[in-house]
């Protein structure tokens, strides 16, 4: 089995790129994939962790982007098998790391208004990399015994539509998947299900509009998508020409619920995925 998303502590996983790969080799995965968000800084660890495991690590990222047509929607997109520097993806990196700041500043803000007393001193520390998220916040919230969980902190205050969400500033999905090109790799669209409350059909043409700026595949396999969505993400895939890819999204003990390889625990990203997106990359 294949796991082609999850995170490190080079942004919001807990587990370092070592122990990810070590996590891997010992639950018998036959790939994994380092797709932090925003950052390539655990990608050296996570290559020499790999060098000689007895699981293939695949070099990606993960990025956030947003429609410029209908700021509604939302589109994480997800890089695999990077093979090269870009002045072109490290300027965006740069944008979006200072957009994000400017993020989690705006939501400590709102939590302040709140009766929250929660400060950027206190995330900071919490964050073992260079990129600081929304669940860094999570685990301040949790530290302070404000909430039980950072589920609970996504739940209460700072999930989409609450009280102290703030909308993220990002870059088009055409300029995410032409960095990710750049770099010699393959642009995944991440969890296509879970980005609002669409229908398959509006998940069948947002499908069809990111193919045509570049889109290589989809995950079709997540963690959270139920067996339907699977099905409804692998017909898709077929019909709009793109390579069926998935992934748990795996955060570590940030979200305890998903496991590396198996997600809630019926996840099963077949290793036949492999070769295909490997093949693609290697055209980049």
């Amino acid at each position: 089995m294949l796991d082609l998303h999850c995170h490190s502590t080079a942004s919001d996983g807990s587990f370092t790129p070592t122990q990810i790969v070590e996590l891997a080799e010992k639950i018998g995965l036959t790939a994994v994939a380092l797709t932090d968000h925003d950052t390539l800084a655990g990608l050296d660890e996570f290559r020499q962790a790999g060098e000689n495991a007895r699981v293939e690590c695949v070099p990606g990222i993960e990025l956030a982007s947003r429609d410029e047509q209908n700021a509604f929607n939302g589109y994480h997109i997800v890089g695999l098998f990077l093979q090269r520097r870009s002045d072109e993806m490290d300027a965006l990196l740069a944008d979006c790391v200072r957009k994000r700041y400017e993020r989690n500043l705006a939501i400590i803000e709102k939590l302040n208004g709140l009766g929250i007393p929660v400060t950027e001193e206190e995330v900071k520390a919490l964050a073992h990399g260079e990129v600081l998220g929304r669940p860094h916040i999570a685990l301040a919230l949790v530290n302070r015994g404000i909430v039980s969980s950072t589920q609970g902190a996504f739940e209460r205050f700072i999930g989409s539509g609450k009280a102290a969400y703030v909308r993220r500033e990002s870059p088009t999905p055409a300029k995410a998947i032409s960095a990710i090109h750049s770099m010699g790799g393959i642009a995944i669209w991440a969890h296509p299900f879970t980005m609002g409350n669409h229908t398959v059909r509006q998940i069948h043409q947002f499908a069809v509009d990111l193919r045509a700026v570049g889109l290589d595949g989809i995950e079709v396999h997540y963690a959270m998508h139920t067996q339907k969505q699977v099905q409804n993400a692998a017909e898709i895939a077929r019909a709009v020409g793109l390579l069926p890819s998935g992934g748990s999204d795996f955060h570590g003990m940030n979200f305890r619920n998903v496991n590396l390889g198996s997600g809630t625990g019926t996840l099963q990203v077949p290793d036949r995925y492999l070769e295909p997106l490997r093949l693609c990359a290697a055209k980049k």
